[in-house]
């Protein structure tokens, strides 16, 4: 791509002026990064249920698998695109008060399942209410921090993801454990229900309290682009589309290469628990326990950690963030190789941990220059296009693409190991790749 020197840059502003007090912006992150907990715990716990839903079912890996990816980021991303122009034309908080509330509900409507399909539409409903977290919160967040604060802002945020996932599988073992030794139990209005479907009502419904903190907190006022007064700003769909071609290297390369971070994230987090029954002999509890453990220990490393390394690194550049991002996703694919096949299962862990680290770079670090590469009142639609990607391909196919390999090729227990060895490495080079490329583009002017 070719462009003038000359052309204006946007983004956030670059002062202190117009930004909330440090209590309020870090309030304001709190409950967000809360309610990602909350999102990803819902998103994630279906990961340690595997073996109960296929008994209880009779379901296959490859029909799980749906379940975990497929039926939850069907609208998940296709919901995004329009609620991302909402939110950028409107107030923010109620919206994502409303979007907590319906995968909350939705996610407890899962526990009430008793065949397939429903859980399967249960499933798409928890997506179409998470849906309205990210675009938000990133919204949210670049209006609330100068940018030279923004990556650890973020990254706080985003470590939300590893939390969340983590505690699925912590909080998903502990109520399995609670409820192993009676088989199911007994719950008002409900009435008999097994562990698996009791797990599900009891981390959905928690969420209907955090959706109602959103209703108190103030609406941050929007960040000048351009020099212009954002809230004076109406950009019509043909100026996103005009801006996405004239910045596609940089913002289109981004979004692709933090899709296959995440299929190479989805490809094996989501089998991990039964990675650790099936090829190193540990119960449902113990697998729950460790894998929570390492996701936490990954998630800490890559997303407060990098998220402060990628303040720092090459400025705080756009550029910065983005090859930050590439080097990380060089050594997650060494680490994908090494954890599924050592056969130690604590080393297998801390391999783990170094992989999911590196994959959690990204969360923070490329969310960030996203918004520091696109005007205000474009940014929930560009993270709505960012998130229809990165989950259309990353959540959608990363899960069914492990089961898939595993079925076909290695359709024996331990065969998930050598599913997770194939898919996970190679998408996780990809990703690497593109990052250095989005990095190269994002140095350029942007072009007329």
């Amino acid at each position: 791509m070719s462009g003038s020197p000359s052309a204006p840059a946007v983004g956030p502003a670059t002062d202190e002026a117009g930004y909330p007090s440090p209590f309020v912006a870090w309030t304001m992150v709190a409950v967000l990064f809360l309610a990602y907990i909350l999102s990803f715990i819902d998103r994630m716990i279906i990961g340690l249920l595997v073996e109960p839903l296929k008994a209880d079912l009779d379901l296959t890996d490859t029909q799980v698998s749906l379940l975990q990816g497929f039926a939850f980021a069907i609208f998940y991303t296709v919901m995004g695109l329009p609620l991302g122009r909402l939110i950028d034309r409107s107030a923010r908080l109620p919206i994502v008060a409303a979007g907590v509330g319906l995968w909350s509900l939705m996610t407890a409507a899962c526990g009430l399942a008793g065949q397939y399909w429903q859980l399967f539409v249960a499933r798409m409903g928890v997506g179409v209410g998470e849906a309205t977290l990210s675009p938000a919160a990133y919204s949210i967040i670049s209006d609330t921090f100068p940018q030279k604060r923004l990556g650890l802002a973020m990254g706080v945020y985003g470590l939300g993801s590893a939390v969340g996932a983590g505690l699925a599988f912590l909080i998903g073992a502990f109520i399995i454990e609670l409820v192993a030794s009676t088989g199911s139990v007994v719950l008002p209005i409900v009435g008999e229900v097994r562990a698996w479907q009791a797990t599900f009502l009891i981390v959905g419904l928690p969420g209907l309290l955090v959706a109602g903190l959103f209703l108190l907190l103030p609406e941050p006022m929007r960040q000048g682009a351009a020099g212009q007064p954002a809230d004076q700003v109406q950009v019509p769909i043909s100026s996103v589309l005009d801006f996405a071609r004239r910045r596609a290297g940089a913002v289109m390369g981004l979004c692709f290469a933090v899709a296959m971070v995440n299929f190479a994230v989805f490809a094996a987090v989501s089998w991990f628990p039964v990675f650790l029954i099936r090829v190193h002999g540990f119960t449902l509890t113990q697998a729950g326990h460790l894998a929570g453990a390492a996701l936490i220990v990954g998630g800490l490393i890559g997303l407060v950690g990098g998220g402060w390394v990628t303040d720092r690194f090459g400025g705080g550049t756009p550029a910065g963030r983005l090859a930050f991002c590439g080097y990380a996703g060089m050594v997650g694919t060494v680490f994908a190789v090494i954890f599924p096949l050592v056969g130690n299962p604590l080393v297998a862990a801390a391999a783990f941990v170094v992989f999911f680290a590196s994959a959690a770079v990204p969360i923070g670090a490329a969310a960030s220059a996203l918004q520091q590469l696109t005007p205000n009142r474009m940014r929930a639609t560009f993270s709505a296009i960012y998130l229809f990607i990165v989950n259309l391909i990353g959540l959608g196919a990363g899960p069914t693409a492990t089961a898939l390999v595993g079925d076909t090729f290695f359709p024996f227990d331990t065969g998930i190991r050598y599913a997770i060895t194939v898919v996970s490495p190679i998408s996780f080079a990809v990703a690497a790749g593109l990052f250095l490329m989005s990095a190269a583009y994002a140095r350029r002017p942007m072009a007329v």
